[in-house]
């Protein structure tokens, strides 16, 4: 990322950088930069050049940050820190309206940062962790500055010396991209603070987390030229070795961080502070001219910090009143061992009455912060409830839509089945109807045939009783009177054999019968069925009554005269009486053939 000196104009470096680190420049550089918070025109003017590079570059994230860095300019007048969360608020409030709940989250996180300066540390807390949980569910690759909000959360967590949670997001944090150089160096350097409050008896496992942090704070601090940062990483790692009492180690962090300080620490702070630490190791290992010269120093930059106007810092009075003290007590144990005992009464006399007095307000802060601490974990438990009753909500949702679509895919599968089985059914229908024709096709051709070889059959019978008839007329032609009486007597012998002779041989029957039956499949069987006593002359007599064959042919096939076939009808009428002759009558009308032997 581009640094803030850098002779690239700033849209420039805008247009030039990602989506995600277009947001964190634009945040950073209203945030940091004292001619934008000052000087309202220029801002909206340079806010007007980087919504447009947004519409040139299709990128709506930057519009909308910019659209509410406007909104919400009004931060940088003389506010009160309420005003300041009651204006995110409504900002929020129009962003949720217009359904950008990634602005409306950040608003709510900031709200809750004004309030916790404010000190009304339950209302803090509410929008802070709404705001965090919003994140969450939004998405952390959406949320380009994820990292400073839980930073800020941490440092929050850290203030009520919950360390525990500090710790917690001071890790999640250092995972996304850092929002700032500053912040990614703040983020392992508080983490080191809250590491080493945390192992407090001592504890070697957060004692040495605790200088991992620092060191990771350290290197980070090099990577960026921040040499301001890199004496306070060595302050933190020198608490570190106090605890473990490696007083050599502690006492060279210290005078790196005091080298540093002085070199560096006009524009912010001068190294009273790290000057005094120093003094009280001396007196640790009873060096009391070098302990008495960094007491010295200590105070003398001390009031320097006091006329310093840029050293005005959140909660300075407390930290004075602890500088005093930790003074007064390094004084007393270096008077004393001078045995300059007026001076050691005089600092005694002063470190009771700061302690008396630090000691009040840390209790009177306690109770405070117990009773914010109790708001907290009110709230805590109220969204960690709602949380769960939204977490079972969406868990019955789920088993519900789950179910629905067991169903549905129940219904479709079983839509699919019956529809398939109907297509089957189809298939099989049209198959069979198919097969049908083709069987009724085959049955009607070979019933044609049947009834063309029994026609024939027939056919060839009523040559020969032709013939019969036409050899009958001709010896009929013949003159008697040209024949000899032995002559005629043979004459009427053949006539009379030739007349009696029977058409239908048992050859011939058999054949008749089985084309017979090739037409009229049942006839047979019915009329055994039904006359179980009839004879096989009967049959025939039937059979060709079945086929409309007249008295005179059947005769002539039988073999026998036609007084003989009315004899023989009228035996059969009798012997099977009137229901039989109905039922016989019934027998014979079924199933006509198709043509007439008459």
């Amino acid at each position: 990322m581009p640094r803030a000196g850098s002779a690239t104009p700033f849209p420039q470096r805008i247009r030039q950088a990602t989506p995600a680190n277009r947001v964190n420049m634009v945040f950073n550089h209203f945030d940091t930069c004292s001619v934008l918070t000052k000087n309202q025109p220029y801002a909206f003017r340079l806010l007007d050049t980087l919504h447009s590079i947004g519409e040139q570059t299709q990128d709506d994230r930057l519009i909308r940050y910019c659209r509410l860095i406007r909104d919400t300019y009004a931060k940088n007048s003389n506010l009160s820190n309420a005003q300041k969360a009651a204006l995110f608020l409504r900002v929020g409030q129009k962003a949720t309206q217009d359904d950008d709940l990634q602005i409306a989250a950040i608003c709510q996180h900031f709200a809750g940062q004004y309030y916790f300066l404010n000190e009304e540390y339950g209302k803090a807390f509410e929008h802070l962790l709404a705001a965090n949980k919003a994140f969450r569910e939004i998405g952390p690759e959406r949320i380009p500055e994820l990292s400073r909000y839980l930073y800020e959360l941490a440092f929050n967590y850290y203030y009520f010396g919950d360390y525990k949670k500090a710790i917690e997001l001071l890790n999640e944090s250092a995972r996304y991209p850092a929002f700032s150089d500053n912040l990614a160096i703040q983020t392992y350097n508080t983490l080191g603070m809250a590491y080493t409050r945390l192992s407090q008896p001592k504890n070697p496992t957060g004692l040495k987390l605790a200088e991992r942090s620092y060191d990771k704070a350290r290197q980070v601090a090099a990577s960026y030229n921040d040499s301001l940062w890199i004496g306070i990483t060595y302050a933190g790692l020198a608490d570190v070795y106090k605890q473990q009492r490696k007083w050599g180690a502690a006492l060279a962090a210290l005078k790196i961080d005091y080298a540093i300080g002085l070199k560096f620490g006009g524009h912010r702070v001068l190294p009273n502070q790290t000057a005094l630490n120093i003094a009280a190791i001396y007196a640790q290992q009873r060096q009391w001219d070098s302990c008495f010269y960094f007491l010295q120093q200590s105070m003398k930059l001390y009031r320097l910090n006091l006329i310093n106007p840029t050293f005005v810092a959140f909660g300075r009075s407390l930290r004075d009143e602890q500088y005093l003290r930790d003074y007064y007590d390094v004084g007393r144990k270096y008077y004393q061992a001078m045995n300059n005992l007026p001076k050691a009464y005089v600092c005694m006399d002063s470190l009771t009455l700061l302690s008396e007095r630090i000691n009040e307000r840390y209790e009177s802060r306690q109770i405070s912060l117990a009773e914010q601490k109790l708001l907290i974990q009110k709230h805590q438990l109220k969204v960690d409830a709602m949380q769960k009753e939204k977490n079972t909500e969406r868990l019955l949702f789920w088993i519900f839509g789950v179910i629905l679509t067991l169903v549905a895919l129940l219904f479709f599968l079983r839509f699919r089945f019956v529809r398939s089985m109907r297509r089957q059914d189809q298939v099989i229908n049209a198959e069979k109807e198919k097969s049908l024709r083709l069987e009724k096709h085959i049955i009607e051709d070979e019933l044609h045939r049947a009834k063309t070889d029994l026609a024939f059959f027939m056919d060839n019978l009523n040559e020969k009783n032709t013939l019969i008839d036409t050899i009958t007329a001709e010896l009929k032609a013949l003159s008697q009177s040209q024949l000899k009486s032995t002559e005629r007597q043979q004459f009427a012998e053949a006539q009379q054999t030739l007349l009696n002779s029977s058409l239908l041989t048992n050859e011939d029957w058999d054949e008749f019968r089985r084309r017979f039956e090739r037409v009229h499949p049942s006839f047979f069987v019915h009329l055994k069925n039904q006359f179980i006593d009839i004879s096989p002359a009967e049959e025939r007599l039937l059979a060709l009554s079945k086929l409309r064959v007249n008295t005179r042919q059947m005769s002539r096939m039988l073999g026998i005269s036609t007084d003989s076939i009315r004899k023989a009808k009228y035996r059969m009428r009798k012997k099977l009486g009137a229901a039989g002759a109905s039922h016989l009558v019934d027998l014979l009308a079924e199933e006509n053939a198709s043509s007439t032997y008459a």
